[in-house]
């Protein structure tokens, strides 16, 4: 029993210990699975702090992008807002230039008509000086231009009904076109031009706008004398032609314009474009063809016949305007006996050649100095370079924009010859640029004209550069430098000074040893631009800035020479020429002796008293 006993309480005490074991175990796993619990609520927690941050982020990531929009919703106002205020200011703009350009335009009207009616008055007037007659006739039909000009203006930037509306009458071609050519009498004759209007009737009435077909009429033949030769051809002639389309139920009155001129491909001619949409807008046409077997071109204008073309456009038919102009027979053969007549020999026998492509430019300064100088006349550079050179005027006007050869190549050329250097040559032109006066001066021109010149200015300046020409050649070409003054010239028994040419020689003076003196030098030491320096120099002393410093730098070594103190190296290192061989030549080309012969020169010439005292400079 006892062992039974016994044995029963080892069991009991095992099964006891087995199960402290397992509670043991259960226990370290319960501990275990706390602390995983305490980790994952560590963790839990972690995110938790990072979900708040993150939404903390959210919410002002939410406020900038709000506050974004706002600024933006803002800036898109205020843009609007600037847009609106823009485009008002552009309308307000507009309104004030369309207002600025109607009223100029209506300003232009009322002077032009007062012009053309005077003309048109003096034209008329049989006891008017013939001497005169070419001319007004010529002022008359520039201010017709003109007043074309204010017209197709207000059709360009008013191209409505208004601007496009057309006063229709029944007028006859033949006469009409008479008129028109008898506005060119003059410049046909100034041309030689043979010149003939071919109809196949005395009469032949049309209905249309006057106004525009006088436009037509004048830009056309004005077109063909342009682009015509001296001794070329241009003829108008008026015919009945039938319309070429398949139903031939229209006639048309047809104007040719023919000339042997230069074709559209080799010049532009204006107008072209107005004309045609005039011939369209009344159902007529504009043909354009350049002649292939000989040179020149063909302008055909067809007009339908009769009204039935207007009946249903906007247009007011009226009573015929009265004629544009009379001129009587008289009048044309005078005009005519005018322009041809060969000017006698000029009391200057000086020659003034004009170089311009506008026959009218050229035809109306023969008439004005014709009387003073002997005119010659070239249409073109090239042609103004040969006439230079063969004829060898006294002075030279020239327009800069030309074909074949411009003004400024036609300068350069004229003025590297020796033979043509020292014409006075004068730029006529609207180019008033600093770059452009610079080109000009630099190439050689001695003044600058600008279109449109007053004859009278253009007068007293070609008088007073001849006069300071002849005065300041006298001056230089002088053998004996009686002194380095060219601020001053003696003319009889007065002597003409000028203050700008005294600081000038001065300056000069003051760096002669210096060789590499420039004119950008002077120009900054008398305060002024150098395309004013140019000029000036060139208006008072005739002479460039390098002729000018090379001329008195020259003087002064003949004035060193006459004291024989120096050697020839020396006397051209003390008036800056590095190289003695270059200073020889110079004073050579200066006096017409070397420097080593030059004392003896003026001994044997008589002029001791001249030569000038070394200590008393």
């Amino acid at each position: 029993m006892f062992i039974f006993l016994v044995i029963a309480i080892i069991f009991s005490l095992f099964y006891r210990k087995q199960s402290i074991i397992a509670k043991s175990s259960s226990l370290d796993e319960l501990n275990k699975l706390k602390a995983s619990l305490d980790e994952a609520k560590e963790k839990n927690m972690d995110l938790s702090r990072s979900v708040d941050a993150l939404s903390t982020k959210n919410r002002e990531i939410q406020q900038m992008l709000i506050s974004k929009i706002k600024e933006i919703d803002t800036g898109s106002r205020e843009k609007e807002i600037q847009l609106a205020q823009t485009q008002e200011q552009l309308e307000q703009s507009e309104k004030v230039y369309n207002s600025f350009f109607a009223d100029t335009i209506h300003e232009m009207r009322t002077p032009l008509s007062l012009v053309l009616g005077a003309l048109s008055q003096i034209i008329q007037d049989k006891n008017l000086d013939t001497s005169l007659s070419a001319q007004i006739l010529s002022a008359y039909r520039n201010a017709l231009a003109l007043q074309d000009y204010t017209q197709e203006l207000t059709s360009t930037r008013h191209a409505d009904d208004v601007a496009s509306h057309q006063r229709i009458a029944r007028y006859d071609i033949v006469n009409v076109t008479r008129q028109i050519c008898d506005l060119f009498i003059d410049w046909i004759a100034m041309n030689k031009v043979e010149f003939q209007i071919n109809t196949q009737t005395p009469f032949l009435w049309i209905w249309v706008d006057r106004r525009k077909i006088e436009f037509a009429l004048r830009v056309l033949l004005s077109n063909a004398l342009k682009n015509t030769y001296t001794y070329g051809k241009v003829s108008i002639d008026i015919s009945v032609v039938p319309d070429n389309s398949a139903d031939h139920t229209r006639s048309f009155c047809q104007l040719s314009f023919q000339d042997d001129g230069l074709n559209g491909m080799e010049t532009s001619r204006l107008g072209l474009k107005q004309i045609s949409e005039f011939l369209r807008s009344i159902g007529g046409h504009f043909i354009e063809r350049n002649l292939e077997e000989e040179q020149g071109s063909l302008f055909l204008i067809q007009i339908p016949l009769g009204k039935a073309q207007y009946l249903d456009m906007p247009v007011e038919f009226v009573e015929p305007d009265t004629d544009l102009v009379k001129l009587n027979e008289l009048q044309k053969d005078e005009i005519s006996e005018l322009i041809q007549v060969i000017p006698k020999k000029k009391e200057t026998g000086k020659k003034l050649l004009v170089i311009d492509d506008s026959d009218q430019i050229r035809w109306f300064l023969q008439h004005v100095f014709n009387k003073e100088y002997q005119i010659l006349e070239a249409r073109n550079g090239e042609e103004g370079v040969q006439v230079a050179f063969k004829e060898v005027p006294d002075v030279i006007l020239c327009d800069i924009m030309m074909p074949v050869k411009d003004g400024l190549q036609t300068c350069r050329e004229i003025k590297a010859n020796q033979i043509t250097s020292q014409i006075p040559f004068i730029l006529l032109t609207a180019k008033v640029e600093s770059e452009d006066v610079i080109a000009g001066i630099e190439a050689g021109a001695d003044d600058y004209i600008t279109k449109p010149f007053d004859v009278e200015v253009l007068r007293s300046k070609i008088l007073s550069i001849l006069k300071r020409r002849e005065q300041m050649r006298n001056y230089y070409t002088s053998a004996t430098p009686s002194s380095v003054d060219a601020s001053s010239v003696i003319v009889g028994k007065q002597k003409i000074t000028n203050a700008f040419m005294d600081s000038v020689v001065k300056n000069i003076e003051e760096h002669l040893d210096d060789p590499t003196y420039e004119a950008k030098i002077l120009a900054d030491s008398l305060n002024m631009s150098l395309p004013t320096l140019y000029r000036k120099i060139k208006q008072y002393s005739d002479c460039s800035i390098l002729e000018l410093t090379r001329t008195i730098r020259l003087k002064k070594a003949a004035e060193l020479i006459c004291t024989q103190q120096y050697s020839v190296q020396e006397v051209a290192e003390k008036v800056g020429f590095n190289d003695t061989a270059t200073f020889r030549k110079r004073f050579t080309e200066q006096y017409g002796v070397t420097p080593s012969q030059y004392p003896a020169s003026v001994l044997k010439s008589g002029n001791v008293k001249d030569i000038p005292d070394s200590n008393n400079e």
